[in-house]
């Protein structure tokens, strides 16, 4: 696998002067009978270019290099051209007064105009890729400030989902839990008495006793009682706004004007209700897209619930307005986080039509 490595770099740019720079003062040395004491000079520099690509040095440092050159030059002359690079390092490290005596001795000495033009290059260079390396570094941490904000956001966007889906099912298992209870404090108990007036009521009648007539109408009473209850238990379960398949297809009459076939397969009755309150608005979503973006004959709503999944399909015949290219909105992606988030999915599809499927997964209870 080939890799796109970007050689243009802040360090890469700084091992390329120096290279430079010991390039030329090698050849200076090749070209100008140097002596041997030269010699030492360029492998001190080299030495410590190298120290400096390896290890974070002192701006100190760069006073050593000038001595270093300034002892040589009665030996060689053209070690004069070795002081730019003590000015090249100070401008890299923002203090370009450690090279104060290099300048300093440039000028008694009389520099002639290349060896000022050396200078002048080698403290340029060096302050262009000193602001170079801020910039960079500047960008590597507002982007690893940006990646860890977006890393943060992602968790407590699952954290939530989690939360929201974790919160449905404690109110659902709290519901389940107050249903019971009524059950059992209630009606539980009156028809427990009930079957016990009633056994009471078959000795007393064999026996003929005269309060058999009376035990049975307390019996029948207790009867009377616990259908009551049983009925407005039921009633407080019923919600206020029709959910289920019920709401489904009222939201599918609402479309005037458009030929709509719904077909239902399975029983709806296994589907719990925090996964209607996803079904619900996807079928709100898929209508809503055919009425603005598409110019549809035919609309066909698919509800399959099998013993695993639940599977909701809204197809519609029509020709977008708008751009081919399909892309989730903010409302479908609203809804796919959601139905990821208790384990479905949701994908559409435009090659004939528009195709919106939602698929759900049922609970084993």
């Amino acid at each position: 696998m080939i890799k796109d490595w970007n050689i243009w770099t802040p360090e890469n740019s700084k091992i390329l002067c120096r290279s430079i720079g010991l390039f030329l003062l090698c050849l200076l040395w090749l070209t100008g009978q140097g002596s041997e004491v030269g010699i030492v000079l360029l492998l001190f520099l080299i030495i410590m270019a190298l120290i400096r690509w390896r290890f974070p040095l002192p701006g100190w440092v760069i006073l050593l290099d000038q001595v270093a050159c300034m002892i040589v030059i009665p030996f060689w002359p053209y070690s004069i051209f070795a002081l730019a690079l003590a000015l090249f390092e100070g401008s890299l490290v923002g203090k370009p007064w450690y090279a104060l005596p290099a300048v300093v001795f440039l000028f008694y000495s009389g520099a002639s105009i290349p060896l000022i033009a050396t200078f002048l290059q080698a403290g340029f260079t060096g302050w262009i890729i000193r602001g170079w390396t801020k910039e960079t570094s500047l960008y590597r941490h507002e982007a690893d400030q940006q990646r860890r904000q977006r890393y943060e956001l992602e968790n407590l966007k699952s954290e939530l989902l989690l939360a929201n889906v974790q919160g449905i099912q404690m109110a659902e298992l709290a519901e389940r839990n107050r249903i019971a209870q009524e059950l059992h404090d209630d009606v539980g108990h009156e028809i427990t008495a009930a079957v016990l007036a009633f056994q009471a009521f078959e000795q007393l009648w064999r026996d003929k006793d005269p309060f058999a007539e009376e035990m049975f109408l307390q019996a029948q009473k207790r009867l009377t009682n616990s259908a009551k209850q049983l009925r407005e238990t039921v009633y407080n379960m019923k919600p206020v706004q029709a959910i289920g398949i019920d709401r489904l297809k009222d939201i599918s009459n609402r479309m005037d004007g458009y030929p709509l076939e719904f077909s239902v397969y399975g029983d709806t009755s296994s589907v719990p209700v925090y996964l209607w309150s996803i079904l619900e608005p996807c079928l709100k979503e898929a209508l809503t897209n055919v009425i603005r973006h598409a110019e549809a004959t035919k609309i066909m709503i698919n509800l399959d619930v099998s013993p695993y999944i639940v599977r909701l399909s809204v197809y519609n015949d029509g020709i977008r307005q708008k751009e081919p290219k399909v892309e989730y909105g903010v409302g479908l992606r609203n809804l796919r986080q959601r139905a990821r988030a208790v384990g479905g999915n949701i994908s559409i599809d435009a090659s004939d039509g528009f195709r919106l499927i939602c698929v759900l997964p049922l609970e084993k209870h």
